[in-house]
């Protein structure tokens, strides 16, 4: 059957229905018609939109309870579990916090007790170095009328030392002849070396020091000092304490220098240079500055150092320069050929 002749059948049915005939007898119009027709589907339409709202309400309902509601409340738990983390974090925060700010605070007075210690140690090595200097100047005072004597073959002065150099200082030292000079007590001292073919060195103090000052200045006077007996240089120094020794011990190159270049230094006492250069007085209290100085001078080769190129040593510099009375020591000292100063001298006595 064609589509055309089913739509004229429904056609024919819906115009012969009881309904449509009561409609078309009764005295309702078309528009009130309508309008019944109208609310009567909105009221269909409502009741059907709120039996939907319901069940649309049920289905979320069931979807919340079913799915929803445990993923909030594992959601919950983990909310609390990471609540209760941060706490035991907040608390391990103010732990940490607490000992650090006492941790902080030790520290504070660590470093405060370390800067009173420090200021305290400072204090003591000031108070150290002046009892240093002081018995330094104690012991270069007690040891100022004591020459030392260095040389003198072994055994040569016999069992009487003070009887041996009253009787041979003025042979040695013409400048003594006719001179009393007294002397308190002579010895040998141990060195410390074993088996070593160098005599000792002897030791002798004078009574007076007016006396120790008149035999060192003949004895550089007389330089070079024979022992007639065998032939040997005997060399004459002051005597001071190791402390004071050792400065001037560190003065010994520079010096050499010094007299190498024609300078005309003087060791003074406790160790200092004191050096006349055109017409202008200087004072070296340490042996770095007398390098710089010397430094500082117009370059030109000395006779030293031509000596030393040529792999000499600058002994005939210092002796001369000492024989000719350039090369003094003011505290009373004297160096031997080299320009050094006695290396016994720093023993004690």
């Amino acid at each position: 059957m064609s589509t055309s002749t089913t739509k004229d059948n429904r056609k024919r049915e819906i115009e012969q229905s009881p309904i449509k005939k009561k409609f078309k007898d009764s005295t309702i119009s078309k528009e009130d018609l309508d309008g019944a027709i109208a609310n009567g589907i909105k009221l269909a339409l409502k009741e059907q939109q709120s039996t939907l709202d319901s069940a649309v309400a049920s289905t979320v309902r069931d979807a919340i309870d079913s799915v929803l509601t445990p993923a909030l409340r594992n959601i919950h738990m983990d909310i609390q579990a990471t609540n209760n983390s941060v706490k035991e974090l907040r608390a391990e925060l103010e732990m940490l916090a607490s000992a650090t700010k006492q941790t902080r605070d030790r520290v504070d007075s660590v470093q405060a007790a370390a800067r009173e210690d420090r200021r305290t140690v400072t204090n003591l090595r000031k108070q150290l170095e002046q009892l240093t200097d002081k018995i330094t100047d104690i012991e270069d005072r007690s040891r100022r009328n004591n020459v030392r004597l260095v040389g003198l073959p072994e055994g040569a002065e016999g069992s009487d030392a003070v009887g041996f150099l009253r009787a041979n200082l003025s042979k040695w030292i013409p400048a003594l002849k006719g001179r009393d000079i007294e002397i308190d007590r002579a010895h040998r001292i141990y060195d410390g070396r074993k088996n070593s073919d160098r005599p000792r060195t002897l030791i002798f103090r004078t009574l007076r020091w007016q006396d120790r000052s008149a035999f060192l200045r003949g004895a550089r006077q007389s330089f070079p000092v024979k022992y007639t007996q065998d032939k040997v240089t005997l060399l004459f120094f002051p005597d001071f304490s190791p402390i004071t020794t050792a400065k001037r011990k560190s003065f010994s190159p520079i010096l050499k220098k010094m007299t190498a270049l024609g300078l005309q230094p003087f060791l003074v006492y406790p160790a200092a240079i004191k050096l006349r250069h055109n017409g202008e007085q200087m004072m070296f209290d340490s042996p770095q500055k007398a390098e710089d100085f010397i430094t500082s001078l117009p370059q030109k080769k000395t006779y030293a150092a031509a000596l030393q190129s040529n792999g000499k040593a600058t002994d005939t510099v210092s002796t001369s320069s000492a024989q000719r009375g350039k090369f003094v020591d003011c505290g009373g000292g004297d160096f031997n050929r080299s320009g050094e100063e006695n290396n016994d001298a720093d023993m004690v006595t």
